[in-house]
C-alpha cells in the first residue's frame, strides 16, 4: 500500500481536486484507500476530473463492490434465519452496516467481511453458534471454555463465499468491555432495504471504528470518511460518548484518533477533549507518526498490542493481557490454528513463536483467527 494520492486528500477533505495528471496513480491510490464511491461522486459534481478510461476503470470497480455488498446482504439474511431457532441474536458491527446507516447507496463504504457480535446471553453458546454458520472450523470445546472467560474475543468463520468474524466482545481490543451488557441493551433495530437488522448505538459505533483505526494503523483513508459520515449524520450524544469511553479507560486512542481524524478531513463544529500524560507521549509515538505513510496494516502489527497499554485505569486486566500475549492459553492457540493437538506448547512458546512471527499473516479469513488482543 502506499501513501493517498495528494489529490485524493483533496477529495476526502471535501475540496476541489481539479484535473488530474497522473490518473493511473490516482485510480490505484483511490483503489487502496477504498474512495472510489467518493471519486465517483466527486466526478460528477466536477470536483475532479479523470479521463474516460479512468471513470471506467472505477466503475467497473464500483460495480463489483456492489455486487459484493449483495452478497454480504443474503449471507446476513441467512445467518439470521440459522441462528434464530437457537434465540442467538446477533448485531451488526462496522462494514454495511455502517454503510446503511451513514451513507446514501449501497457500495460507497467499501468492505471485505460480515462483522457480528453475538448478544451477551448467548455467549454460553457460542460453540454451537460456530458450528451452525461453520460446520468445519471446529475447536468447540476450547471455544466452549474460552469465551465465557472473556479469553475469546473473536473468531473467524467461513460461511459459504462470506468471511464472517463473529465478535464476542464488541471492542476487541484484548481487555474485556466493561459495559458489555449495556453495550447490547443500547443496540437498536434497524430497517434497511434489506429487512430489519440490529445495530449499536450511535455513540458505541463511533467508539468501535475510532479504535478499529488504531487497530489498522490509520492506514486507510477511506476509514476517516466513516468517522466523517458518522459525526456529520448521526444525532450524537456527546455526554454519552464521554461516559462511555472514560468508563472504558478509552480517552487516549480514542480522542487522539478523533482529533486526527479531524485535522485531515474536518468534522465540523465539535470540542474534541484535550489528553495529555506519558500514555498521550506513548500513542503519538507509536501512531501519531505512522497516519497514512502507506504501512498498512501489516505496518500497524507490531505496536497492535501495545493498544491495551494505553488504557486507563485497567492495570489487573492489563497484566493478565500481558500474559496472555506472552504466553496465550493452549486451547486459544488451537483455536487460532497455530497449535495442533499433540504438539508441544513449550515449543511454540519458543521456536513456534518465532516461526509464527516470520511466518508471512494468511489470506484465508478462516486461517487468520489470532491470539493477540487486537484480531484484524
Amino acid at each position: 500500500m502506499s501513501p493517498p494520492h495528494p489529490a485524493l486528500l483533496r477529495v476526502a477533505a471535501g475540496a476541489e481536486a481539479g484535473r488530474i495528471a497522473d490518473e493511473a496513480a490516482f485510480v490505484r491510490s483511490t483503489h487502496e484507500h477504498r474512495m472510489v464511491a467518493r471519486v465517483l461522486d466527486s466526478h460528477e459534481l466536477g470536483e475532479v476530473v479523470l479521463s474516460p478510461d479512468s471513470i471506467t476503470a472505477l466503475a467497473i470497480q464500483d460495480l463489483a463492490e456492489r455486487q459484493f455488498h449483495l452478497e454480504l446482504w443474503g449471507a446476513l439474511e441467512r445467518i439470521q434465519a440459522a441462528l434464530q431457532p437457537m434465540g442467538a441474536e446477533v448485531a451488526v458491527l462496522k462494514g454495511i452496516a455502517t454503510e446503511t446507516r451513514w451513507y446514501d447507496d449501497i457500495g460507497q463504504r467499501a468492505c471485505t467481511d460480515l462483522d457480528l457480535l453475538l448478544a451477551p446471553r448467548a455467549l454460553g453458546r457460542a460453540a454451537e453458534v460456530v458450528v451452525t454458520l461453520d460446520p468445519t472450523r471446529g475447536c468447540s470445546a476450547a471455544i466452549s471454555d474460552l469465551v465465557p472467560r472473556r479469553l475469546l474475543q473473536h473468531v473467524d468463520l467461513q460461511y459459504g463465499d462470506v468471511a464472517v468474524d463473529l465478535h464476542f466482545d464488541p471492542l476487541k481490543i484484548g481487555l474485556p468491555t466493561l459495559q458489555l451488557e449495556a453495550v447490547w441493551e443500547s443496540t437498536e433495530l434497524c430497517d434497511t432495504p434489506h429487512g430489519t437488522i440490529r445495530v449499536l448505538a450511535a455513540e458505541i459505533e463511533l467508539v468501535l471504528l475510532l479504535l478499529h483505526m488504531n487497530k489498522d494503523g490509520f492506514a486507510l483513508l477511506g476509514s476517516f470518511l466513516d468517522i466523517q459520515r458518522l459525526v456529520q449524520r448521526a444525532p450524537l450524544d456527546w455526554d454519552r460518548v464521554r461516559g462511555f469511553v472514560t468508563a472504558e479507560g478509552l480517552d487516549i486512542p480514542v480522542w487522539k484518533s478523533l482529533r486526527l481524524v479531524d485535522a485531515q478531513v474536518g468534522l465540523g463544529d465539535i470540542e474534541v477533549p484535550s489528553t495529555g500524560g506519558v500514555r498521550a507521549w506513548t500513542w503519538d509515538r507509536l501512531w501519531g507518526r505512522s497516519i497514512l505513510r502507506g504501512e498498512g496494516k501489516d505496518g500497524a502489527l507490531s505496536v497492535q498490542p501495545l493498544l491495551p497499554l494505553h488504557v486507563a485505569g485497567r492495570s489487573s486486566d492489563n497484566r493478565r493481557e500481558l500474559r496472555r500475549q506472552l504466553a496465550p492459553p493452549r486451547r486459544l492457540l488451537e483455536v487460532a490454528g497455530r497449535l495442533k493437538p499433540g504438539e508441544s506448547y513449550l515449543r511454540w512458546l519458543g521456536i513456534g513463536r518465532v516461526q509464527n512471527r516470520l511466518r508471512p499473516r494468511p489470506g484465508n479469513a478462516r486461517q487468520s483467527a489470532e491470539v493477540s488482543s487486537q484480531p484484524e
